[in-house]
């Protein structure tokens, strides 16, 4: 793999218009359906109403930044986010939106989410980490967010729970999701019962929904296998029409799964992005991480991966998944998922048995 040429190289700007106008335009709605009042919310933004109307048009993270900023502060509503992501749909996800309506389960629409979701100039990224008895979906921020943090993880979950809903055609009450986020519980917390019902826990490691594995593989009646070829077609033009840079901690990642025979250091990452290890973490820490953070997640990654789709003994597991002693990578697996890498495996058998 070939050093990157420059050290603004994954770098994502706020001011670059950079978002499509799909999820853009439903915020807008949603915010003008509160009462607001348009210009208040656009002044000296650069954006005027009709910009939400144009597929063509683009918007800056910043802008977007200062809409919401303006909206919260304007309806008085700090659960605002939890409202907006309850009204997405997939229509309001452009090319992406197609292809998971068609769909045939749960996991794949995952791993389509995965691949396209930059499609939607989306502030986060969504990862998914396997356990024994569920699924993990967390959200990592690509931006700062600064005080529209509790909107944007608030949004995005209220979005995913609901869809996967819809799609699952089971109550939202119903599925027994656990909905988890990373800050303390606000004063008012009714509109996170009465939305996620009991589930729902404060002061978290991480913001996230976490599914049941056996509801990843359950047939959706909205499938259609034909059309999703055609749809994932879409999705690839529209990828590369996509302005937005894969950001640091995605090329991290993919960096170090292709090393983990002998993990790099801080220090050789940094080297191989032609930045300074100084910089590096200043930028990782902008966005909440550590370098040992995403070292620590690639491994258990590949690690359970391992353990889901092979055979391979645990000793070898732990070689591929960096670790030199195999005892070290059972302590550490047990730390990260709760169990042992063999209980772990004989978890997802039976699990997959029923």
């Amino acid at each position: 793999m070939e050093p990157s040429n420059t050290k603004n190289e994954g770098h994502i700007s706020m001011t670059t218009p950079m978002v499509t106008p799909h999820l853009p335009a439903l915020l807008m709605q949603v915010l003008l359906e509160q009462g607001l009042n348009a210009n208040e919310l656009l002044d000296e933004t650069g954006v005027v109403l009709e910009h939400f109307s144009q597929p063509q048009h683009l918007f800056s993270y910043q802008q977007l930044a200062t809409i919401i900023t303006r909206g919260l502060r304007l309806t008085g509503n700090p659960r605002l986010g939890l409202l907006f992501g309850q009204r997405v749909r997939h229509s309001h996800m452009a090319e992406l939106g197609v292809a998971l309506s068609c769909a045939p389960n749960m996991e794949t629409v995952y791993q389509i989410m995965k691949r396209y979701q930059k499609i939607l100039g989306s502030a986060f990224n969504i990862r998914k980490v396997d356990h024994a008895s569920h699924v993990a979906l967390i959200a990592n921020k690509l931006i700062p967010l600064g005080s529209n943090y509790h909107f944007n993880q608030e949004s995005w979950l209220s979005s995913l729970a609901c869809s996967l809903a819809r799609a699952l055609e089971t109550p939202l009450s119903a599925l027994n999701f656990q909905v988890e986020f990373d800050y303390p519980e606000p004063s008012n917390s009714d509109p996170f019962y009465e939305l996620f019902g009991d589930k729902v826990r404060f002061s978290q490691k991480h913001s996230q929904l976490l599914v049941s594995r056996e509801l990843t593989h359950i047939p959706l009646t909205t499938a259609c296998p034909t059309y999703l070829k055609l749809a994932l077609e879409e999705c690839e033009r529209a990828c590369q029409r996509s302005l937005r840079p894969t950001s640091l901690p995605e090329r991290i990642r993919s960096h170090l799964r292709n090393l983990l025979d002998a993990p790099p250091t801080a220090d050789e990452v940094a080297s191989h992005f032609n930045m300074s290890t100084r910089t590096l973490n200043r930028r990782l820490e902008d966005l909440d991480l550590h370098f040992r953070q995403i070292l620590k997640e690639v491994k258990f990654d590949m690690a359970s991966q391992l353990l889901r789709t092979t055979e391979m003994p645990i000793g070898l597991v732990a070689q591929r998944s960096g670790f030199t002693e195999a005892s070290n990578f059972v302590k550490a697996f047990r730390e990260w998922s709760g169990t042992t890498p063999s209980r772990y495996r004989n978890q997802l058998r039976a699990t997959e048995m029923h």
